[in-house]
């Protein structure tokens, strides 16, 4: 024997325009979504913009917290090419920030990067230790980053670093015997700090 169900027809009138209305607010959302990613883009182009000083050879994001995917953008939007000095202190960058930097094309005119206060730990300093995008930096603040004896020591077996003549790597995390090594390794610099 089988038995039917019978749904009065405004039931299924209500579900079908609930379901409607779903999938209505599922739409808004993706296009709400992508409108606010568009502000995203649009937000740090108008950042960058407005930190370039010096007619384009300064580029200053001190405390802007741009973080890892405001430095993406600045990296795809190819404005680094003619900057000279970098400063990105207090940005939120990361390990995941600093490892896109250091595999980004080389950086011919940057002479000055400042990264103080982020928190690249070791893995960050590391990367940014290989890196061949910075072949005549003169100049890296890596202070107050959360880098310990490994990431500093990563800078103290590098070759990738020929015209740098100061290293600053206060505020971190070195053992005494980090510090004497890096004393011999980076001996040639003009100034190293490490307190």
């Amino acid at each position: 024997m089988v038995t039917t169900i019978k749904v009065p027809f405004a039931s299924i009138k209500f579900l079908l325009i609930f379901v409607i209305c779903l999938f209505a607010l599922a739409l808004e959302r993706s296009s709400s979504f992508s409108r606010e990613l568009d502000k995203v883009s649009v937000g740090y182009n108008v950042v960058i913009q407005e930190s370039l000083k010096r007619n384009g050879a300064l580029l200053d994001l001190s405390g802007k917290k741009i973080g890892d995917k405001g430095l993406k953008f600045l990296i795809d939007s190819n404005i680094l090419k003619n900057v000279k000095k970098i400063d990105l202190r207090y940005n939120e960058i990361t390990a995941i920030g600093a490892e896109l930097f250091a595999k980004q094309s080389p950086l011919l005119k940057l002479r000055s990067l400042i990264l103080r206060h982020n928190f690249l730990g070791d893995k960050g300093s590391a990367f940014l230790a290989r890196s061949n995008s910075f072949p005549n930096l003169e100049e890296m603040e890596l202070g107050w980053t959360e880098t310990r004896d490994a990431g500093a020591m990563a800078f103290g077996n590098t070759h990738h670093f020929k015209s740098l003549r100061k290293l600053d790597l206060r505020g971190n995390f070195l053992a005494n015997r980090t510090k004497e090594a890096l004393r011999k390794s980076l001996g040639h610099l003009r100034s190293l700090k490490l307190y």
